[in-house]
């Protein structure tokens, strides 16, 4: 009880009372708040300026002010940003149909670019396109490197054709086809330039050349000064033969060594393209002419290392455009890049004046630099990759004027080779639907036809509406010349703008025709149309034979052909699709120095073949064919379906490895 009653008495503990919460201050109140004292809930708007209907503004803090926005306020804001979001996306739609649109004399009117947010927010198009199928990336079992070809380059559009020919011959009897590299077959394995040459071989050079080819020099020089020159107008002629005077005649002890690799690769690529009526000149054939003072020359640039003058910059143009005639389009892509990066270091590409310059010279460097631009478009179009000129609005080079001498046709070349560049971005690498694609593609055949209408005279290719008004044949020489250069680039970049569209192919027979109809017409129309003109001008120019780069523009148009035939059969619509490759193959046996030319002759003769065949098997009916007969001719190793479709007999298939080296699934 003690202890109980000792409990009890103990005083009972009082805890405290709870403390008043007090509202917390405002840590941002709004400016009328704070001005009238009023205690702020610091929405947006807070309470007051509500009731007040007052417009409610904060200063300071934008965080805190962020975080305690009113929910209504937040809505707002997203409906906002919806409806201007469908408003820019309409308007996007809208530019996108309609095509950017071409100022007179900008050089750099055509270019468009996109970020890589913005392409990721691009929708999916209703109708893929197939280009990215087209693209070849292959190993070159020759270089042992990896090339790669785009859907604009003719190694795409035979690769085209073999994916449908491997198909169709999987699904019929050869199910185990091997599936080997194209850019392999299509190799020059003949011509493999060095870059190991140092300062040892170059003073070896120095004492074979002697008086660096006296004898020869002239006929190659003038090989070119009267041939690609006028195609390319921008070494001065008359300085060039100057200083090879001052070589041939010792008249400097240390010639610049940037001249003399521009002096070798001129002759080099004279003596490439120039007609041989002599067979071999001092013992050696025109290509082991030219591979001789190629290899010499990139001996003089390996010793320059990065020499960032005029002549480097033309010796390098000049290498380009003799691997694009070897028919080696990776190098000339290499080469011709090289000749890109070197002006942009040197600032050839900017109007900035250089110490010791005199006004011809800056004339010569602004004809070098957009000859190169224009050049590097169209070069990189041809293997479906690139260019590497960066921005045009940095190139603000004057332009060569469009007068009434031999290089006007520079000027002439920068507005195509725009046109050129709106084909590979716009028609080749656009996310947009087929409408769309048509519609932009009609648009840019306009823009094609008003250059061509917009040239002078001299120059202009007698194309539908565009007939010559005046004799011709008082034209000069280098009038001629490109007059004959420009109507064939018009129909091959018209052949490409609409071939995409062939994929459409064939058409229902049922309906109208449509523009799709009319875009596949004109596809064919253009092809059909090269190879009429480049196997007229063979007929009566024989040196036009010796632009070996000509075998590119007949393999483009004769794939092109081959992919409806390949669809139809051999029927009445095909029939001038049949004469116009069998066109092709007669102007690439008039090229058979060229080891790709003979090459080409294969596979297109290959095809037609095929499509011959195809006429016995529609006749009888597929259904009816015995299943073990084969249409197409004896049975041969699986292997060359794969590598190029030679000739069936040994002897064709001996001529068309005759200058690879041997097989690459036989050397690993």
């Amino acid at each position: 009880m003690q202890n109980l009653r000792s409990q009890n008495d103990r005083p009972a503990v009082i805890e405290p009372a709870p403390k008043r919460t007090r509202r917390p201050r405002a840590a941002q109140a709004c400016d009328r708040c704070r001005l009238k004292k009023y205690k702020c809930d610091e929405q947006y708007p807070c309470l007051h300026c509500k009731r007040s209907d007052l417009a409610c503004v904060y200063l300071g803090n934008y965080r805190e002010r962020e975080s305690s926005r009113s929910a209504n306020y937040i809505t707002d804001l997203e409906k906002k940003v919806e409806e201007l979001t469908s408003k820019l996306r309409e308007a996007e739609a809208r530019i996108s149909s309609k095509g950017p649109t071409q100022p007179a004399e900008t050089p750099c009117s055509f270019r468009t670019t996109s970020t890589p947010r913005e392409i990721s927010k691009v929708p999916e198009p209703e109708e893929s396109t197939e280009s990215v199928d087209d693209e070849i990336n292959e190993f070159n079992h020759h270089t042992n490197g990896i090339e790669f070809h785009g859907s604009t380059s003719s190694a795409a559009i035979i690769g085209h054709l073999k994916k449908a020919r491997e198909l169709k011959r999987n699904e019929q009897r050869h199910p185990h086809t091997t599936n080997i590299s194209l850019i392999s077959t299509l190799h020059n394995s003949s011509f493999s330039p060095s870059c190991t040459a140092g300062p040892e071989q170059l003073l070896s050079i120095e004492q074979q050349q002697r008086n660096y080819y006296f004898d020869q020099a002239h006929i190659f020089m003038n090989g070119y000064f009267e041939n690609l020159h006028f195609i390319h107008p921008f070494i001065d002629k008359e300085s060039f033969l100057s200083r090879a005077n001052d070589l041939w005649f010792n008249r400097s002890r240390t010639p610049e060594p940037s001249f003399v690799a521009l002096y070798l690769s001129v002759l080099s690529l004279g003596c490439l393209v120039r007609v041989w009526d002599e067979g071999t000149i001092a013992g050696l054939s025109r290509f082991e002419w030219s591979r001789k003072l190629f290899g010499e020359a990139q001996a003089y640039l390996n010793h320059l290392r990065f020499s960032n003058d005029l002549e480097t910059v033309q010796c390098l143009f000049m290498m380009a455009k003799v691997c694009q005639n070897e028919l080696n389009p990776n190098l000339a892509y290499m080469y011709l890049g090289l000749a890109v990066r070197t002006c942009l270091s040197a600032g050839f590409n900017r109007e900035v004046p250089f110490p010791g310059d005199t006004m011809q010279r800056s004339e010569w460097i602004s004809k070098t630099w957009w000859g190169i631009f224009s050049l590097e478009i169209e070069m990189s179009f041809s293997v479906g990759r690139p260019d590497t000129l960066g921005m045009d609005e940095y190139h603000n080079r004057s332009i060569p004027p469009r007068d009434d001498s031999e290089f006007a046709i520079i000027p002439w070349m920068i507005d195509f080779s725009q046109i050129i560049r709106r084909v590979s971005i716009q028609i080749y690498h656009s996310r947009i639907s087929l409408q769309e694609k048509l519609q932009l593609a009609l648009q840019i055949e306009m823009e094609m036809d008003r250059w061509v209408a917009r040239l002078p005279e001299r120059i202009r290719p007698d194309i539908a509406g565009h007939s010559q008004s005046r004799n011709a044949l008082r034209d000069p020489k280098w009038a001629r010349r490109q007059r004959l250069v420009l109507g064939i680039r018009y129909y091959n970049v018209r052949m490409l703008l609409f071939r995409p569209f062939l994929s459409h192919f064939p058409r229902t027979p049922s309906r109208e025709p449509d523009e799709l109809d009319q875009a596949i017409d004109k596809c064919l129309e253009s092809a059909m149309k090269s190879l009429q003109i480049i196997h007229d001008i063979y007929c009566v120019h024989t040196f036009f034979r010796c632009w070996w780069y000509n075998t590119t523009y007949v393999m483009f148009a004769t794939s092109t052909l081959l992919l409806p035939m390949s669809k139809l059969g051999m029927c009445e619509e095909t029939m001038p699709l049949l004469r116009s490759a069998e066109l092709g193959v007669k102007i690439l046996e008039a090229m058979d120095e060229s080891v790709v030319a003979r090459k080409s002759v294969e596979i297109i003769k290959q095809y037609l073949r095929d499509f011959r065949a195809s006429e016995g098997s529609h006749s009888r009916g597929e259904e009816e064919a015995p299943p073990d007969e084969v249409v197409e001719g004896p049975e041969i190793p699986e292997w060359t379906y794969g590598f190029a479709f030679p000739d069936y007999s040994f002897e064709g298939i001996s001529r068309l490895f005759d200058d690879i080296g041997g097989l690459p699934m036989l050397d690993e």
